[in-house]
């Protein structure tokens, strides 16, 4: 989940290839893949946090930007024999399996050897381990938490003649064809990548539970869970009102702030890591943006516009490679790195991230706003 300084170090095009069985006891370098590229707002605190390591350690970072398909990036390096030795990724989709799969190790271990266990909430590591469960196997070290709000265009909606973010899909319907009788696009999203994907999922839980929906997503069975299947109706409903702008199903994540940013359309659904980049975009639109949460249907299993929050934004997940005896040390000096409260301060300051002692719900089940 996506979504601002040209650091000192020497940036590598390409992984780094496993060292041989006789290389020195501690290496001089470590590899890293790392999500947080040039466009995103985190990039100057992680590199200001890459300089002070180097400077420290004399370790060289040999650094790669993780792709849009960061999971895929990984894996076939991995496969290539050409591992890193962390990401710093987000835990979905494929990341979800990377353990399981041997690409990474266990993090139980590192949490306590390396004094972190005091450094992060509970509730957030149990968003890292397996099934997302205490006691589970932990798959990584949180590092940034998120919330995922509706951002409504206050100037575009005023002009349509809506005085305020609606609170009802009903009254979102109306809105949009208010929206779009003034010119404005309504609702714009990535109908092409994770954006919509993930929204989709928001509506289609509308009218079910937490368990029903984790059972659905693990197993399977969308339309012959009734629960399920009538949030996907919903999802069409709103589709078929117009509620979402003209050719949605074409656009990505660029498209949507793109649109949004420039007064394109009036609503999108934007995570916190954008709310830093929304200002340094330079058109006002965060001087004229308003945050509240995905309207509600009736009879919906919730009581207000729901809204994702969570742990799972981005966090350490240590590679086999990098478990290794001659590269370990190197980790644990940079990831212990990050967690030094003056790095922390930097990640809240430059780019609005929740660091992982502030939020408390699962990114899996929208919370109420």
């Amino acid at each position: 989940m996506g979504a601002f300084v040209v650091a000192a170090l020497v940036l590598s095009p390409s992984l780094v290839a496993c060292g041989s069985d006789d290389e020195a006891a501690a290496s001089d370098s470590i590899d890293v893949v790392s999500r947080w590229t040039a466009g995103n707002s985190a990039n100057a605190a992680q590199n200001k946090v890459l300089q002070a390591f180097t400077a420290e350690t004399g370790v060289k970072v040999n650094l790669t930007e993780g792709l849009e398909t960061i999971d895929d990036q990984v894996e076939n390096a991995v496969a290539a024999g050409k591992s890193p030795d962390l990401v710093i990724v987000n835990l979905f989709d494929k990341t979800l399996g990377w353990l399981d799969a041997g690409v990474t190790v266990s993090a139980d271990q590192y949490l306590k050897d390396w004094g972190l266990a005091d450094k992060i909430k509970p509730v957030a590591l149990d968003e890292w381990r397996v099934g997302s469960v205490a006691g589970g196997e932990l798959q990584g070290l949180p590092f940034s938490g998120f919330s995922w709000p509706l951002w409504y265009n206050t100037d575009l909606l005023k002009k349509a003649g809506v005085d305020k973010p609606p609170a009802t899909t009903d009254e979102l319907i109306a809105a949009a064809q208010k929206l779009r009788a003034a010119g404005s696009g309504p609702v714009v999203v990535g109908g092409n990548d994770w954006t919509g994907q993930k929204l989709f999922y928001q509506i289609a839980e509308s009218f079910t539970d937490a368990a029903s929906m984790q059972k659905v997503m693990q197993n399977g069975g969308y339309c012959s869970t009734p629960s399920v299947m009538e949030g996907i109706k919903l999802f069409t409903k709103l589709r078929d009102g117009g509620v979402f702008v003209d050719n949605v199903a074409g656009l990505n994540a660029d498209n949507m702030y793109a649109s949004y940013y420039g007064d394109k359309a009036a609503i999108m659904p934007g995570g916190s890591w954008a709310y830093t980049e929304s200002t340094a975009a330079g058109t006002g639109i965060d001087k004229r943006t308003t945050l509240a949460g995905f309207p509600i249907p009736s009879g919906s299993t919730f009581k207000k516009p729901t809204a994702y929050r969570g742990f799972t934004g981005v966090g350490f997940m240590i590679t086999k490679r990098g478990a290794e005896p001659g590269r370990i040390e190197n980790v644990r000096k940079l990831v212990t790195k990050f967690y030094a409260d003056a790095s922390v301060g930097e990640f809240v300051k430059d780019a609005s991230i929740l660091p992982r002692p502030t939020a408390t719900s699962a990114p899996t089940r929208p919370t109420r706003c």
